[in-house]
């Protein structure tokens, strides 16, 4: 399906998609050097052999291990669309994961602590190569269908996801290009999300988008990327996929970053802040306006 997918965004583009640097093995010390200090992406492979997740995770496991857990749950690309949770049994979404129709095809559990959901599972990854490096982090797990997206946007702090089963494609664009994305007007917490949606592209509102020099990096299991803070990127999954990232975190990011959220988020909360358009309210079956 990467291959079908490269096409079809090369279609829409004047500018061939670049193919992102690829490591094998890399050193802490190399891959801080060469890559976090630069801030420059790169994917890299054979650095989860040893990992417990790659070892026991599956759509199986957490089904088992996640009987008596409830969580959100996304629906759709909701950063460039309409913003669509659901709230409910975290075995059920993993059933129509595993059992996708067309109904719930874009069932994704996107973005869940694992601290809060299932800290047990924290040493099952390891993130040191970056985390080390930082002063504080923070780790999801992912775990969706073929087909879901997260859309362009840019996270305040440096990222590695972790491919553990399934694949995804990444697309990566340099923060220096952020005059290219057309900032979005709507808000999402700790980002800063694009206009642009490569599902509904329209050439003559985004002429500037086709100037963006874009990565397109394929990771399967076992690979990982490198995303650095800024970088815009979207996020394809070309499989039954589950993943785990980090968010790593300096000082300055942390403290500055957490300094300005906090008050968007409170004055947000009290709607003197973006009120309407966000990712983080949604209105139920019954019309009631809701907080994720």
């Amino acid at each position: 399906m990467s291959q079908e997918l490269r096409q079809r965004i090369q279609a829409l583009l004047d500018k061939p998609l670049l193919d992102l640097e690829t490591v094998d093995n890399i050193s802490h010390s190399d891959f801080y050097n060469n890559y976090v200090k630069k801030g420059k992406p790169v994917k890299m492979t054979n650095m989860m052999n040893d990992w417990e997740a790659t070892k026991s995770w599956s759509l199986d496991y957490f089904e088992d291990i996640g009987k008596d857990k409830e969580t959100y749950i996304s629906k759709g690309n909701i950063r460039q669309q309409e913003t669509k949770w659901e709230y409910g049994s975290f075995l059920e979404y993993i059933k129509k994961i595993k059992a996708p129709t067309s109904e719930n095809e874009q069932t994704y559990l996107s973005n869940l602590s694992i601290m809060k959901l299932f800290p047990e599972l924290e040493n099952d990854v390891d993130f040191s190569i970056l985390s080390d490096h930082k002063v504080k982090d923070s780790k999801s797990i992912w775990i969706g269908p073929k087909g879901t997206i997260t859309g362009f946007h840019q996270d305040r702090a440096d990222n590695i996801l972790a491919q553990v089963k399934g694949s995804k494609v990444w697309l990566i664009v340099d923060n220096k290009q952020s005059h290219l994305m057309y900032e979005s007007d709507k808000y999402e917490p700790g980002s800063i999300l694009s206009e642009i949606d490569l599902e509904n592209f329209d050439r003559e509102k985004y002429p500037l988008f086709q100037e963006a020099d874009i990565y397109f990096v394929e990771i399967n299991e076992g690979d990982m990327v490198f995303n650095p803070k800024n970088f815009w990127h979207c996020v394809y999954s070309t499989d039954k996929s589950i993943s785990v990232n980090c968010f790593s975190y300096s000082n300055l990011d942390y403290i500055g970053g957490k300094l300005k959220s906090f008050a968007q988020v409170k004055l947000h909360n009290m709607g003197l802040y973006r009120p309407k358009n966000c990712v983080c309210h949604y209105n139920d079956d019954n019309g009631v306006r809701r907080r994720r």
